[in-house]
């Protein structure tokens, strides 16, 4: 540790000690050796006397904003380190400081401003893909767009897989609407092997995510084609599987479907991932009975999807309401529905159907409290609830209010 202190003595004499006092100038060099050893708050304590006694100092300032800063002072740091540069702006430790000050505040603007005077300083040691980026990223904040265009280009031309400035170069011609040049960006990035699975595959779900029905008429096909490259890239990956699914969803391909499931459930298998695999298996029980209708493979592969996950709520309503709809097995169907309001109680979905099941057994009593709690948590939204409610409070003898629901959910309907 010794030596050091010894090399920081040495970057002291860069950062300029001017002719001090005997007494000043060992106290100065005590606070910086502190400072090197990581005692922050100690270095802070000797520097303090020394700042009251010349608040130009720059050198003071600097170590003492950089003990602040690492002391999570933050406020403090700011105005030491702003004090430092005003006095000498030409020196690139100083501006580096307040860079990572602002970087440690969550204010890119004026992170990258500082940033960018450091490449302006000094090209040949901060003119990289790193610092070009964070300028460019930071210029997007500032909504100047085509100059962030600009540093993100010449990153790329300095390194043309280097992940940052690739994904922010491609999101900002999306924000752009240059969608042509977008999606030839994206798919550079997704073809980067450097770039994690995951990072691609949230980008692409996170794009999914928020286009419209027109964009997706236009743009779509290229968006399965980006969709199925990744897969090819990355085949281990759940979330690009499915979001896979996802696509094949909008297209209602259903024999593709239920493929699709298949081969998520044995990814998930595979994986070990018990959760994954009761999705998978959840999702393909629902195509089962709503789209194919075969109610016998769907109740098997629900069965199937609880023995991996048994508190999959979606699975254990689904399977009990279409339990309720054909009228069998309904002490069975009401185990699996208690299940889900002991899971979700302010789930007015599960308490429907909780509710639902208590009456076709005759104990419309039990079943009103859940109906009750249901409209509270959007039970008065869904037709189907509505009419649910009312046929209970008809059967309690409550005529007048179950009218006034049956007439809500006409009126829903």
């Amino acid at each position: 540790m010794r030596k050091c202190v010894l090399c920081w003595m040495l970057i002291l004499l860069c950062l300029g000690l001017r002719a001090q006092a005997p007494e000043t100038a060992d106290l100065y060099l005590s606070a910086t050796a502190e400072y090197a050893e990581g005692h922050y708050a100690r270095a802070k304590e000797l520097l303090l006397p020394l700042h009251e006694a010349d608040p130009s100092d720059d050198a003071v300032n600097y170590y003492l904003g950089m003990s602040e800063m690492a002391l999570h002072e933050l406020d403090a740091a700011e105005e030491h380190l702003l004090a430092a540069v005003q006095k000498d702006s030409a020196n690139t430790w100083y501006v580096y400081a307040l860079a990572s000050l602002y970087d440690a505040r969550r204010d890119q603007v004026r992170s990258g401003e500082y940033v960018e005077k450091l490449v302006r300083m000094n090209p040949s040691l901060y003119n990289n893909p790193n610092t070009l980026s964070m300028v460019a990223d930071a210029k997007v904040a500032a909504r100047q767009d085509s100059v962030a265009l600009r540093y993100y280009n010449q990153a790329l031309e300095q390194d043309p897989e280097y992940a940052p400035a690739q994904l922010g170069r491609t999101e900002l011609l999306r924000r752009m609407g240059n969608f042509p040049a977008f999606f030839s960006g994206l798919e550079n990035f997704i073809r980067n092997e450097g770039v994690r699975s995951e990072v691609k595959s949230n980008y692409l779900t996170a794009l999914m995510d928020t286009v419209d029905s027109p964009f997706y008429w236009v743009w779509g096909d290229t968006i399965n084609r980006l969709v199925d490259l990744d897969r090819e890239m990355h085949p281990d990956d759940y979330a690009i599987q499915l979001l896979k699914l996802r696509m094949l969803y909008i297209k209602q391909d259903w024999e593709a479907v239920l493929a699709q499931c298949g081969v998520m459930a044995d990814l998930a298998r595979a994986q070990g991932n018990q959760e994954h695999l009761g999705e998978a298996l959840s999702i393909a029980g629902d195509v089962w009975y709503q789209q194919m209708g075969d109610r016998k493979k769907a109740y098997e592969t629900y069965e199937q999807a609880l023995a991996a996950d048994p508190d999959r709520t979606s699975v254990l309503n689904n399977y009990a309401y279409y339990l309720s709809l054909e009228g069998k097995k309904l002490r069975k169907a009401l185990q699996m529905s208690k299940r889900t309001v002991e899971l979700e109680p302010d789930n007015a979905t599960y308490l429907d159907t909780y509710g639902w099941l208590l009456y076709l057994l005759k104990r419309p009593k039990e079943a009103k409290p859940y109906f009750k709690h249901a409209m509270l948590y959007g039970g008065k939204d869904s037709a189907t609830v509505l009419e649910h409610y009312s046929i209970v409070l008809d059967a309690l003898g409550e005529k007048d209010l179950a009218t006034y629901y049956k007439n809500l959910s006409e009126q829903k309907k």
